[in-house]
């Protein structure tokens, strides 16, 4: 099969190598459409580890090439996509349903190949049917919408409520999709201004640089604060400027060191709550009924498509930051 390997930091070669091997439970996938993502970004600007030679990507959308020996919920043919986390389902954590931070957990383009390759395998309780009338686009962005559904949901934000989001990219933008077609009022940040409009075009009430961010958010009751830049200044944002009786949601994944005033968060209140990726199957399933249903069109972040064999273009230009979501067409 055709696979392009990342060979080295930026270095993308499209091979032929043999497919993954297809085991008990698993499932082979044709892929038809990939994303690309800021964790595909980390590992091929060399910021995370990989076992070169490596195969990234892990949003996929495709259909069933062949099924494993006791796989009896998935036939050939059928229109798939894959949730791409695999907890171990054994540890303390995932007996207590944290699998989401399961120190075991097998993840497709991170630490097992990923889709960026004409076949990809996975688990076939990781193997989720497209619904009719979902479309490729669509369904090949449920796996960021997820990441950003989770975030909302653990807010306890709700119709009427007022949230402010820093932060516009793929992540920041499907929850600001996402809090809107639930009724959510939404403040935008982003030191970008193309962002800034992509956030007003997804239904965000107000949309700034950042520089108000204390004096809005008070004067316009915000009750949830999304962080979604994974920065230690815009961390440090969340944490200062969050209104007394508001909990501020850490989505980004910043590697630096970030200050804050214990003090204040406890004198006013201010929850602190974290958001890593999705739980086992329940956050996957509300994704995909809520696309199906027609209430989210999360590939509304979608910007540029690229053909397999320019995916070091795709990579490079998604790095940039200046972008929505970029797909990579395998047909």
């Amino acid at each position: 099969m055709k696979a392009a390997l990342l060979v080295s930091p930026e270095q993308i070669e499209i091979r032929e190598v043999d497919p993954p091997p297809l085991a008990h439970g698993e499932v082979r996938i044709r892929t038809a459409l990939a994303g690309v993502c800021g964790t595909d970004i980390s590992i091929f600007q060399g910021r995370r580890p990989a076992p070169y030679p490596f195969i990234l990507g892990h949003e996929v959308m495709g259909r069933v090439a062949a099924v494993g020996a006791g796989v009896a919920n998935l036939q050939v043919g059928d229109r798939v996509i894959v949730e791409p986390n695999y907890p171990c389902g054994e540890c303390a954590l995932c007996r207590r349903g944290r699998g989401a931070v399961c120190a075991y957990k097998g993840s497709m383009g991170v630490n097992l190949p990923g889709c960026f390759s004409e076949f990809a395998t996975a688990p076939a309780e990781f193997v989720w049917r497209v619904p009719d009338g979902v479309s490729d686009r669509d369904a090949v962005t449920i796996e960021p919408l997820t990441v950003s559904l989770h975030g909302l949901l653990r807010s306890g934000a709700g119709k009427g409520d007022t949230v402010a989001v820093i932060g516009c990219g793929v992540v920041g933008l499907l929850l600001i999709h996402s809090a809107v077609a639930e009724g959510i009022r939404v403040i935008a940040h982003d030191r970008i201004p193309h962002k800034r409009e992509m956030a007003l075009g997804m239904g965000a009430a107000v949309a700034s640089g950042g520089e108000d961010a204390a004096a809005l958010w008070e004067r316009e009751g915000v009750t949830a604060v999304f962080e979604c830049a994974g920065a230690a200044a815009t961390v440090e944002l969340a944490l200062a400027a969050a209104p007394r009786g508001s909990v501020a949601v850490l989505l980004g994944l910043s590697s630096k060191p970030a200050s804050f005033s214990p003090m204040r968060l406890v004198r006013e209140g201010i929850q602190v709550l974290t958001s890593m990726i999705y739980d086992h199957p329940g956050d996957f399933r509300h994704a995909i009924e809520r696309v199906a249903s027609g209430a989210l069109n999360p590939a509304r972040v979608v910007t540029q498509t690229f053909p397999f064999a320019s995916l070091g273009d795709a990579l490079r230009l998604a790095a940039s930051g200046h972008e929505g979501k970029i797909l990579v067409g395998m047909e």
